[in-house]
């Protein structure tokens, strides 16, 4: 029985250095497989949370895709790309399923389940855009899964996907994507995705100085524009087939411009000091200037990075592109409150590269949790000053992007602009 007995312990000792040793060999791919399945399994726990924006609107706009049918998919009134609408005019051909009514709103359960889950998916492909992004600013895979593993389970992005139910991580993913491949000087794909992220969302529009920025500075060319736009009219072709006119698609984004009056949308930026309780008359005078005080304040940092003239390492271009991303929908109004995604999430690449700078990913996820809470919840964080409360969150974006603009400051400058020595553009 002795031998029995020791054998037995002989086989399991054996049995769990096997697999202690198959884990130390294959241990940055299990983590990223493990995080992975618990970010699903949280994200498909809380699935049929409905809010206003997708059991509201955009299942009202699948009701009206079914009632015209298929083909006339176009034709529904919304303020969402034909892509976008392309593709939930696909989901109503599915199964549906059984109606439900979850707090006050009546929905087909499949519906929710689609929307939803391809909105996880571009989480699972942006996060694998962070591990790309990082490990090629690194040239540590050890990073760059660290960077993969955080971006999944990162509170507010979850909270995006799986209850606001909202496609911030599809045209965010396009623009991790199109980071990426500047860096890897492929420039052509690098506009092929920022075409992609404009045919999804205007939203896209916050990386055009970033990009402006590359092609002055000579890092990437300017005439594979020409992709991003063919790429961009590639995405119209579904609606176009379906009948519509050459200029129709182009309502949604007609749309979207001047369809909120109101300075700031719960978004803590720039205007939440400003003019918050205008309205009638005053807010009419104040919303004609608005944009252009925006796309003024703008320019002027825009202006003081392009005269720095820093030196153009990927660490840099990295930093610089954040910082032009961000300070977008930070000075421009009428923005919403999940407009600050992009910032959520670029300053975790930051952070991994900066490891003075991680407190920069815990100042966002409180900041846009803040922005958030009151939709999600029906409630303000500090409830007696009401919407005043995300001036709280304002004041972090500030922190934020002040200690994003102080770094860029302390970067060695290349002299001179037009130096001749000045790094020029690679040919692929």
């Amino acid at each position: 029985m002795r031998d029995f007995l020791e054998k037995v312990k002989s086989k399991y000792i054996k049995c769990g250095e096997i697999c202690l040793d198959f884990f130390h060999k294959y241990y940055l791919i299990i983590i990223p497989l493990i995080v992975t399945v618990l970010a699903l399994v949280i994200r498909y726990t809380i699935i049929m949370f409905p809010t206003g924006d997708l059991a509201g609107i955009v299942f009202s706009w699948m009701r009206g895709i079914q009632e015209v049918g298929f083909s006339k998919f176009y034709t529904v009134k919304s303020d969402y790309t034909p892509l976008f609408m392309f593709v939930i005019a696909i989901i109503t051909l599915l199964p549906t399923g059984k109606l439900v009514t979850v707090d006050g709103y009546t929905f087909y359960v499949n519906w929710m389940y689609y929307v939803k889950s391809i909105y996880f998916i571009t989480d699972i492909l942006f996060a694998i855009g962070i591990y790309l992004l990082v490990k090629h600013l690194t040239g540590s895979k050890k990073l760059g899964v660290l960077g993969y593993v955080i971006a999944l389970v990162l509170p507010v992005q979850i909270a995006n996907s799986a209850i606001w139910g909202n496609c911030d991580s599809v045209y965010f993913c396009f623009f991790v994507y199109a980071i990426y491949f500047i860096l890897k000087k492929r420039d052509i794909l690098a506009w092929v995705f920022v075409g992609l992220a404009l045919a999804l969302k205007l939203q896209a529009v916050f990386i055009f100085p970033f990009m402006l920025y590359l092609v002055l500075r000579r890092k990437i060319r300017l005439w594979p524009i020409v992709v991003a736009v063919l790429v961009f009219f590639a995405c119209l072709i579904p609606a176009y087939i379906c009948g519509a006119s050459f200029t129709q698609p182009f309502n949604a984004f007609k749309a979207q411009l001047g369809q909120y009056p109101q300075l700031t949308l719960g978004c803590a930026n720039f205007w939440k000091f400003f003019f918050e309780d205008a309205s009638g008359d005053k807010l009419n005078i104040i919303n004609n200037s608005a944009v252009w005080i925006g796309l003024a304040l703008i320019g002027v940092f825009f202006a003081i990075i392009y005269y720095k003239n820093v030196e153009l390492s990927d660490k840099n271009i990295v930093l610089v592109g954040i910082f032009l991303i961000a300070i977008v929908p930070f000075f421009l109004p009428h923005m919403h409150e999940r407009y600050f995604y992009p910032l959520d999430v670029l300053v975790l690449v930051y952070a991994l590269y900066q490891s003075r700078r991680w407190f920069l990913v815990i100042l966002m996820q409180i900041s846009s949790g803040i922005a958030y809470y009151h939709y999600l919840t029906g409630h303000y964080i500090i409830e007696s000053w009401g919407e005043n409360s995300v001036t709280i969150a304002a004041v972090i974006n500030i922190i934020v992007l002040a200690v994003l603009f102080h770094d860029i400051m302390k970067l060695p400058s290349m002299g001179p602009l037009f130096n001749k020595k000045e790094e020029q553009i690679e040919n692929n």
